[in-house]
């Protein structure tokens, strides 16, 4: 089996110089081997307000960023190997593989790299017992969003408060959208699984007038691949389909779509408007990277931990090609692969992109942080030395989870 080389583009997300995740182990998060039990309850509920930090108000707030961060990225690492397992979970329920060998908990990425090894393997074998096709992947460009509600919060209570006429300007590298209750002024994006008369794709169940491929059940206009008796096409359709169906669709879907939906802006948008809006906008998002101007260290890396945390992302399209004549379990796989693998490369090429590159900068935030740790107290200390700990243990734990997600698509063309 062969497969073309795959094309991960990864838009930025909100790298405000921040910090890789930490797994904070304190009572029910998940326990992390060869990090001490250290008494630090906000590492646990992220509230550092009853914690007694001396050495003036510079260390506070410098103690307390590193500390806010650390929390909110040790939720989106935990939160990440936990999609992670799921996603591999689905491909491979879909594949018939044995629910037992789908099941683990997250721990430091080992749960990932167990179950999405084994439907790696899976994956192997299917193709090795059809060694006459050859598979490709085509992967789009996922986007992540950041809730611009949540960052100014955020900014304005550590002391960088931002002004609503800074909203445009801090959103670098991308564009503003959110919910619109008046005139969109730009265009209308439905999200992924929403009822969709636009531009998919994606997976379309409903009618698609162009670039459709899959079963249709109806009048195929292009080429069937089966018998085409009284309008109905009773194998694959390439073409356009007037039934309800499910199936690859690069043209307009009326039905619903696996991944986001761009429909004409108009007088009324049901989804997210970007472009502009004649009423205030709701609930805004940020495509780019969210830099508000003067920004303290410490609340930018506290903030941009909460951007991580708070950020919506959406995963790529994969289109799956097939070159020879698909058997029945070929066309399973591929089935399969175009519902469910969308999440798991996009948790990998988040992974791989955003978490490793915000890790470096809580690396040297916590060493920076620990000169000031004798002069802190105890408790602060104390929270630090695990924080400080807990970093190296996160940068294993992506390092883990993006080979593990990286090992199926790789098994496509039977390699890692």
């Amino acid at each position: 089996m062969a497969i073309n080389r795959w094309k991960l583009v990864m838009m930025p997300l909100l790298t405000l110089g921040l910090a890789s995740p930490m797994l904070a182990n304190c009572g029910g998060l998940p326990k992390i081997p060869g990090v001490p039990d250290l008494q630090c309850s906000g590492l646990e509920s992220g509230n550092f307000a009853d914690l007694k930090i001396s050495g003036g108000a510079q260390v506070e707030g410098k103690v307390k960023g590193f500390l806010t961060a650390a929390y909110d990225l040790n939720k989106v690492v935990v939160d990440i190997e936990a999609a992670l397992i799921a996603s591999c979970g689905e491909l491979g329920k879909e594949l018939g593989m044995d629910e037992k060998d789908l099941k683990a908990e997250a721990d430091g990425g080992k749960g990932g790299e167990k179950v999405c090894g084994a439907v790696a393997a899976k994956i192997q074998g299917m193709l090795k017992a059809n060694a006459d096709v050859k598979l490709s992947l085509e992967i789009g460009e996922p986007k992540c969003y950041a809730n611009i509600e949540a960052m100014t919060e955020c900014f304005g209570s550590c002391g960088s408060p931002i002004s609503p006429g800074e909203f445009e300007a801090s959103c670098q590298g991308g564009e503003v959208s959110g919910k619109c209750e008046g005139e969109c002024k730009g265009g209308c994006t439905a999200e992924a699984g929403a009822a969709c008369s636009g531009t998919c794709s994606a997976t379309c169940e409903g009618k698609c007038d162009a670039g459709f491929k899959g079963t249709c059940g109806g009048k195929c206009d292009g080429k069937c691949d089966g018998k085409n008796t009284k309008g109905k096409c009773e194998g694959t359709c390439e073409g356009k389909c007037d039934a309800t169906a499910k199936g690859s669709c690069t043209g307009t879907c009326d039905g619903s779509c696996s991944a986001s939906c761009k429909v004409k802006a108009g007088a009324k948008c049901e989804g997210s408007c970007s472009g502009g809006c004649s009423v205030e906008m709701k609930a805004p998002e940020c495509s780019g990277n969210f830099v508000p101007p003067k920004l303290d260290p410490s609340c930018q890396l506290q903030c941009g931990a909460k951007a991580i945390a708070t950020a919506r992302c959406e995963p790529p399209t994969v289109k799956v090609k097939v070159d020879g004549k698909a058997s029945a379990d070929i066309e399973k796989l591929v089935a399969a692969l175009q519902t469910s693998f969308p999440k798991i490369a996009g948790i990998q090429i988040r992974a791989a992109k955003n978490l490793a590159a915000t890790g470096a900068a809580v690396v040297k935030a916590g060493a920076d942080v620990k000169d000031v740790a004798a002069s802190a107290g105890l408790s602060a200390a104390a929270c630090i030395t695990q924080a400080v700990a807990m970093t190296a243990s996160a940068s294993l734990s992506i390092d883990v989870n993006v080979k593990a997600s990286a090992s199926v698509g790789g098994s496509v063309g039977g390699g890692t």
